[in-house]
C-alpha cells in the first residue's frame, strides 16, 4: 500500500474533499440549495488554493471561508473540520 501523502497541502485537500462528503450526505440539516451553493464555493476555494501561495487570491479564499462558516457552522462536523483549516491558511 502506498504511503499516504502527509503535506499541508495534502492533508488540507483531505479536510476539503471531506467537508464535500459531509455536506453532500447530510439529508437533514442541510437544504438542497444550500448543499449546491456549498459545493460550488468549496470547488472554488480548493481551485484557489491549489495556486502557488504568491498567486493566492487571500481577499476571496478568506471571503469563500467566511461564507462556508456562516452557511456551515451549525453543522459541527463541518464546523470542525472548517475550523482546523486554520492551521493550514495562515492568513483565514
Amino acid at each position: 500500500m502506498p504511503e499516504k501523502d502527509r503535506s499541508d497541502f495534502a492533508v488540507m485537500n483531505r479536510m476539503i474533499d471531506h467537508i464535500r462528503l459531509l455536506i453532500a450526505v447530510d439529508d437533514e440539516a442541510i437544504p438542497v440549495k444550500k448543499k449546491l451553493e456549498a459545493q460550488a464555493i468549496l470547488k472554488d476555494f480548493q481551485a484557489m488554493l491549489a495556486e502557488a501561495p504568491e498567486n493566492q487570491e487571500r481577499g476571496r479564499i478568506k471571503g469563500y471561508y467566511e461564507i462556508l462558516c456562516h452557511d456551515l457552522g451549525d453543522e459541527a462536523d463541518v464546523a470542525a473540520l472548517l475550523s482546523s483549516l486554520k492551521n493550514y491558511i495562515p492568513y483565514l
